[in-house]
């Protein structure tokens, strides 16, 4: 979602004239996130990611994708779109799939963006139809032998990331100290509840560190007042903790050190503004693709690659005190980080959209 939302962001300066239509579903974040952008039409489809487990029915799975079917293709002679983007994931499948077709016989044309160093399924099939693969590392380019074109991008960030500074407003702003290091702790938008358990495990050592801060947030994977409630009773003060932060750049502007997930649109936000980082990635993703995303990190010396299944005595909390009093370590990450960041991602995948309109009016 948020690659796409950069990328409209972009389109809007670019591109004043465009009408943008967003397809996703009522259940996931794009629902509540087009919002902040009123010239952007959200439409909804019934689209249903696929079971790895095997508990829904290939019946049932079937259905789900025919019915999103039929509403894109309604959707498609309704809005009679030039360009179609697939930012990855099932609700892109039916837009992006249905739009190759099409573009046999209409103008057309589509193209997908992958974001991890690991390509996504849908993005895997969806990649031998479309105009042109947009890549956010070199080495998942030749993960796509089937497409047309592919080019290496990066991955977008949304505006706000690269003007963001560092002043006391954005401290006050949560509740910080400017005179502490401070550490941001996050684990995506949905949370994780390993890294709030590993914090509040080691609340005790934490909150000793006078000189140390760090803003904890949870999303949805703890109540945010019960995490509150147990620090407060640990005597702990130097925490403060959010459910969800909606002005994450800020976020990233005050953090000296940030401990995270590895998913993809992250670590274009850590590199971009040449963050110092502990990424755990989350095992559970498919293909285990975050932690393909935070190897290529971890080679730069760009990060700290963490398992909590193998971490040493202290656990992710003695990872983040040894880290945030190592000077040398947090400049050297971040130097190395900003290195790998790509901040012209926004402007190469904008120049394809648009060389994919002109081909379309062609």
């Amino acid at each position: 979602m948020y690659p796409a939302m950069a990328l409209i962001q972009g389109l809007r300066q670019r591109l004043p004239e465009a009408r943008v239509a967003y397809v996703g579903t009522r259940r996931g974040l794009e629902a509540r996130a087009v919002r902040e952008y009123p010239w952007v039409r959200f439409f909804a489809i019934h689209a249903r990611g696929l079971d790895r487990d095997g508990r829904i029915p290939a019946a049932r799975a079937g259905g789900w994708l025919a019915v999103s079917f039929v509403e894109t293709l309604v959707l498609l002679f309704r809005l009679r779109p030039r360009v179609v983007v697939g930012v990855g994931g099932y609700s892109s499948f039916a837009p992006v799939f249905l739009s190759a077709l099409l573009g046999r016989i209409f103008p057309i044309r589509t193209a997908i963006h992958e974001q991890n160093a690991v390509p996504g399924l849908a993005n895997r099939w969806l990649s031998r139809f479309v105009d042109v693969v947009l890549v956010s590392y070199p080495m998942a380019a030749g993960t796509f032998p089937r497409a047309r074109r592919v080019v290496v991008t990066g991955n977008p960030v949304r505006e706000e990331f690269l003007r963001e500074r560092r002043c006391d407003a954005a401290y006050r702003e949560f509740g910080l100290d400017p005179r502490r290091r401070t550490v941001l702790v996050f684990g995506g938008s949905n949370g994780s509840p390993e890294l709030v358990d590993q914090i509040l495990g080691a609340k005790e050592a934490l909150g000793r560190r006078s000189d140390l801060q760090l803003l904890l947030v949870t999303g949805g994977s703890r109540p945010e007042d019960d995490v509150r409630r147990e620090l407060t009773a640990a005597g702990v003060e130097n925490v403060q903790v959010r459910r969800y932060v909606d002005r994450m750049a800020t976020a990233f502007a005050v953090a000296d050190l940030i401990v995270a997930r590895a998913g993809a649109t992250t670590l274009a936000e850590i590199t971009t503004c040449g963050k110092p980082a502990v990424l755990v990635p989350w095992r559970g993703a498919a293909d285990d693709h975050q932690w393909e995303n935070a190897r290529v990190l971890e080679r730069a010396e760009a990060c700290r690659l963490a398992d909590t299944r193998a971490l040493g005595r202290g656990g992710l909390a003695g990872e983040i005190l040894r880290l945030a009093q190592d000077d040398a370590a947090l400049v050297r990450l971040g130097g190395n980080a900003r290195r790998l960041g790509q901040r012209q991602a926004n402007a190469r995948i904008l120049g394809e959209i648009q060389a994919l309109v002109r081909g379309a009016r062609a």
